[in-house]
């Protein structure tokens, strides 16, 4: 067969050609580390990152997502440990403010630094994140939950708690409200609120409130409030709501104890004819509220009627800063908890996302080996151009002349 010359310079144009463009795609696909380069390269390959590729974009969304409520939790507890302590203090105080041997200098005092305290628990839970956004006012973020009106201080928060996605299937709460923490904080001890009349004038002192047979509370529970009022000689009758006498006994001399209903209530003194106390199911109050009552009665001048209310008020302010305090390591468990579910769930997602990228760079040709696999194939490539450069150049050189002597 002959082969013009005209052939052989087209077709070594054309091998020069193709060899040098699977050189620069192997160039190319080096520049950016992976074989997959073009979809119509591999199709399915082409397919397959898409997908992992939108797979490993939900599950960085989640890792911030996680990250960014860790943070919020994070904060909140600190914020609840600070609450804590303020309230400890606040606790100590009061329970100092009962010794009876005090001045009226020294109550004085005490009411000052529980005012402090109370300005600082007003502005912890007043806390605002590091967007301006308040940690404690629910839904509405952008306003301040609790301001200082002339009736005392107001919540203009609501109960609204934010959620946060972490998992495809899970969602998990972002907040405590400042109604839980601050706000709606039961009164009295186990559920039950025992409080002496303010009309008394007796000696009467309230000393400890139990629920001792929560059968026969619950049975009775319908008719409280009871009202336990005293005549002569230390007896007494209980009026239930209704004011139907439920029953009736006698304070002995030295006895310190009486019970209605289930509940036993533990007292000092000895009252006098009219004097009363109020037994019923535990309210509401709000801390604030509990602080501004202790504040008033350590204010006041000693005497002896004022002494026994200052008693009877500081029995009511010593178990509201307990139960405020059980509120608080209650939401420090709530956030605890969550914490732990966050941690747990970032750990899987990282996980999840490594492993998705692994997937990916093995389709995409962006692994180890695959990288390896080119360099070798770069070497060959070039190689191979450059033996069919040199051969084409030899080649072009020969002529029939060149054998003419």
């Amino acid at each position: 067969m002959r082969i013009s010359t005209n052939q052989f310079y087209n077709s070594s144009i054309s091998s020069l050609s193709e060899q040098q463009v699977q050189l620069a795609k192997v160039n190319q696909q080096i520049a950016a580390q992976r074989t997959l380069i073009n979809p119509a390269d591999d199709p399915i390959a082409a397919s397959k990152e898409v997908q992992l590729s939108n797979k490993i974009q939900v599950t960085e969304q989640m890792l911030r997502n996680q990250s960014d409520l860790k943070g919020q939790l994070e904060l909140s507890e600190s914020t609840l440990i600070e609450a804590g302590s303020a309230l400890q203090s606040v606790y100590s105080r009061l329970v100092q403010a009962g010794n009876p041997g005090l001045s009226d200098e020294s109550r004085a005092s005490l009411a000052t630094d529980i005012t402090s305290l109370k300005a600082q628990i007003l502005g912890i839970a007043n806390t605002q994140d590091e967007s301006g956004n308040f940690v404690f006012a629910g839904y509405k973020q952008s306003t301040e939950p609790f301001v200082q009106t002339t009736s005392g201080i107001v919540y203009q928060g609501d109960g609204g708690v934010r959620q946060s996605q972490i998992g495809a299937n899970r969602l998990v709460d972002v907040n405590l409200t400042g109604q839980y923490l601050f706000v709606d904080i039961p009164t009295g001890h186990s559920g039950i609120n025992a409080e002496a009349g303010p009309a008394n004038t007796g000696t009467l002192l309230l000393t400890q409130v139990s629920l001792n047979d929560r059968t026969a509370w619950e049975a009775n529970r319908g008719l409280a409030p009871f009202e336990i009022e005293f005549g002569a000689d230390g007896a007494y009758t209980v009026m239930d709501n209704t004011n139907a006498v439920v029953s009736s006994g006698v304070l002995d001399a030295g006895a310190n104890s009486l019970s209605v209903g289930g509940i036993s209530v533990s007292v000092e003194g000895t009252p006098n004819p009219g004097d009363t106390i109020a037994l019923g199911a535990s309210g509401n109050e709000s801390v604030f509220d509990t602080l501004d009552r202790a504040i008033a009665v350590l204010s006041k001048p000693d005497s002896d009627g004022v002494s026994i209310e200052r008693n009877n008020e500081l029995f009511q302010a010593v178990q509201s800063v307990q139960n405020a305090l059980a509120r608080v390591m209650e939401g420090r468990t709530q956030l605890g908890s969550r914490l732990n579910e966050v941690e747990a769930a970032s750990t899987n997602a990282q996980a999840r996302a490594d492993q998705l990228t692994e997937q990916l760079t093995k389709t995409v040709g962006a692994d180890t080996e695959s990288q390896i696999a080119l360099a070798s194939e770069l070497a060959k490539r070039s190689y191979a151009v450059e033996a069919a450069q040199m051969t084409y150049a030899k080649v072009s050189q020969l002529s029939i002349f060149n054998f003419i002597k």
